[in-house]
């Protein structure tokens, strides 16, 4: 892998995918706890 400054963006591009997914990870345990308590009410 080339360490360009014009593939900056691509890096960057590669690191917003890889949090919005980590974030919804976790969004979507913490929903799914939230319902299994709901449920155990």
């Amino acid at each position: 892998m080339e360490k360009d400054p014009l593939n900056m963006g691509d890096v960057y591009q590669m690191m917003t995918y890889v949090l919005v997914i980590i974030l919804s990870a976790i969004i979507m345990t913490i929903w799914l706890k939230r319902k299994a308590k709901r449920k155990r009410r």
